[in-house]
């Protein structure tokens, strides 16, 4: 902080500090909110230091300086700052805020040396609240946008109640100067008056939301929806137009399940999962230079799904940055939630656009070092589309992205798809490090006779072709790097799904028609052939449900799919994207190295 010239900056630091908004609206256990804490104690400390040294040089001192020299600790005073000004949560569950608040109280008490010194815990009671994130009033507009069916009378009574909140938040305001006091004065009755304040303007809310959607009893209703209006509950942040930064980690759950209260009015109504409609009104709460961090699953970018989230965070924000997570060797959540996700950062200032990393597969040892190691992409819009599905990309190389772009202009294999046909090739329906694909099946031992068989099973997907020549350069094109760098670019990291790689723009149609006695195409075809031949000779076997099931170990063939794979690369004038492939490729399969 050493560029803080004089005691001006520093107050202008910290005063931009102390007016720093951070939310999670599913705040469960807090931990958001402790993380959040833990970047903005160092900045405090850092402004903090930067003015004793100025004080100490004989200079102004920022006026910041004599109150915090009134506590006993400045550590203690920092955070029970951060507590008070920076910090606000919501949670639908009633003990999930208390959890929480507990959490932010007995980090405070632990900045202090001996319990003399231990001031009057902060009331945070209108900081950390509970109640439903998707239900409620979020402001005028979005009563007008999302929930006013054309009611012309509205707007009316939304603009009264804002002028209550406008008193409410100056009150909040005098509440939380007076808990900075150090002797800590009697405001039971202040915080009484204060939460009568918050009621009244609440129950207005409410009682214009159930005229609006309230299908049964008024009582009823409030319990088991919990409205949550938040130009009400956090008036004093709505002077500014929302929050500035909006974090969480929103419920996994199908929205089927959720039974006891509805929601209505948004984009991703239809999302099967409850994530999606949180994330939406999550970036709503947001003010016009906000920012916006989510972990969410990894489904938000290639799920049809989900295809309306991912049309509204690009089309209501700026600048959205995602990074994904496989979930083996070691995920971002352990235990039973070991799932696979994507971090999903946006801002609502900015240039538009969309920026993706690829699925990171990562060791538990790397844990420390693993956001710090995430590298980006920028996104072309030719990109986010895997054959009639709008998608976001896996993919970090943005040289490689510059060859898919150049790939993708060619005919998709869908294109040559004549099912039924005699010409074949099938695919195993879920992967890790190599895809599975063939003409002929690998074989299943059949456990009650030992015998080994190869027909058809319901881990085989097929693409049929017009003609031999077809399939055969299709084998050669996906069985290499060129099918698993699509497969990753596209797919969930686990599931084969025919689209994913019948969309693979290879373009075989235009290669089969070159030239009769063409070389590339020769060779090509003779490579096909030898794969063919040397596949049933380098099996590996997996137990799956007491079955011995059979996969082609294409690790054993590479000396022949490289050689295909470079042919290929120059017959699509990509020869540079060649060796990234392939190191992708291997980064993926040999060790999880970076």
């Amino acid at each position: 902080m050493s560029q803080l010239a004089s005691a001006q900056e520093c107050d202008k630091a910290f005063e931009v500090l102390r007016s720093l908004t951070v939310c999670d609206p599913t705040v469960g256990s807090g931990a958001f909110l402790f993380a959040a804490l833990d970047v903005l104690q160092p900045l405090y400390e850092e402004v903090l230091a930067r003015g004793s040294e100025l004080e100490a040089e004989g200079k102004p001192a920022p006026a910041f300086l004599a109150e915090a020299a009134e506590h006993h600790s400045a550590k203690h005073w920092i955070v029970k700052t951060i507590c008070l000004r920076n910090l606000f949560g919501v949670d639908l569950m009633r003990e999930a805020p208390e959890i929480a608040k507990l959490r932010l109280f007995l980090k405070l008490a632990a900045q202090i040396d001996t319990v003399d010194h231990l001031e009057p815990l902060p009331d945070l009671d209108f900081n950390i609240k509970c109640g439903n994130l998707l239900v409620g009033i979020a402001d005028a507009r979005d009563a007008r946008e999302r929930l006013g069916e054309g009611r012309l009378d509205l707007g009316g009574e939304i603009a009264e109640i804002e002028q209550v909140s406008a008193g409410v938040a100056a009150a909040y305001d005098g509440f939380v100067e007076a808990q900075q006091e150090v002797a800590g004065a009697d405001l039971a009755d202040t915080k009484e008056e204060l939460a009568a304040q918050f009621d009244s303007a609440r129950g207005r809310c409410n009682e214009l939301l159930h005229s609006l959607r309230g299908t049964y009893s008024y009582e009823k209703w409030i319990d088991a929806h919990q409205p949550f209006h938040w130009f009400v509950e956090f008036s004093s942040v709505w002077r500014n137009g929302g929050f500035d930064v909006v974090i969480g980690n929103p419920p996994y759950i199908k929205t089927s399940l959720v039974t006891d209260y509805t929601w209505t009015g948004y984009k991703t109504q239809k999302c099967p999962d409850l994530y999606a409609v949180c994330m939406e009104r999550a970036s709503t709460l947001l003010n016009e230079n906000g920012r916006f961090a989510m972990i969410v699953m990894h489904s938000l970018c290639f799920s049809r799904h989900f295809e309306p989230l991912r049309k509204w965070m690009l089309s209501n924000a700026g600048s959205v940055w995602v990074s994904s997570y496989a979930r083996r060797p070691d995920s971002l959540f352990a235990g039973s939630a070991a799932v696979r996700n994507s971090i999903v950062l946006a801002s609502r200032a900015g240039v538009a656009r969309l920026v993706v990393s690829r699925i990171r597969r990562w060791p538990p040892q790397a844990r420390d070092s693993l956001f710090s190691h995430v590298q980006y992409a920028s996104c072309r819009p030719v990109l986010m589309r895997c054959g009639t599905l709008h998608q976001w990309p896996f993919i970090e190389d943005s040289g490689l992205a510059d060859h898919l772009c150049q790939l993708v202009g060619g005919s998709s294999l869908s294109e040559q798809d004549v099912s039924p046909a005699d010409h074949a090739l099938g695919y195993k329906t879920t992967a890790l490090y190599q895809l599975g694909v063939y003409a002929d099946e690998p074989p299943t031992v059949d456990p009650t006779t030992g015998e080994a068989t190869t027909t058809n099973s319901e881990r085989s997907g097929w693409l049929y072709f017009g003609s031999q020549v077809q399939r055969d350069l299709a084998l050669v094109a996906l069985a290499g790097r060129w099918g698993y760098l699509w497969w990753l670019t596209y797919s969930d990291e686990f599931d084969v799904t025919r689209s994913t790689l019948a969309a693979f723009p290879g373009d075989i149609e235009r290669l089969c028609n070159r030239t009769p006695g063409d070389m590339e195409l020769v060779i090509l075809l003779d490579l096909s052939r030898t794969l063919r031949e040397e596949m049933p000779n380098h099996i590996a076997w997996m137990k799956k449900a007491g079955v011995m099931v059979g996969r082609y170990n294409m690790l054993k063939l590479r000396h022949i799919t490289d050689r295909a794979d470079w042919i290929l690369a120059k017959m699509w004038g990509i020869e540079d994207a060649f060796e990234a492939a392939g190191n992708l490729r291997d980064r993926m399969i040999f060790g999880n190295k970076e």
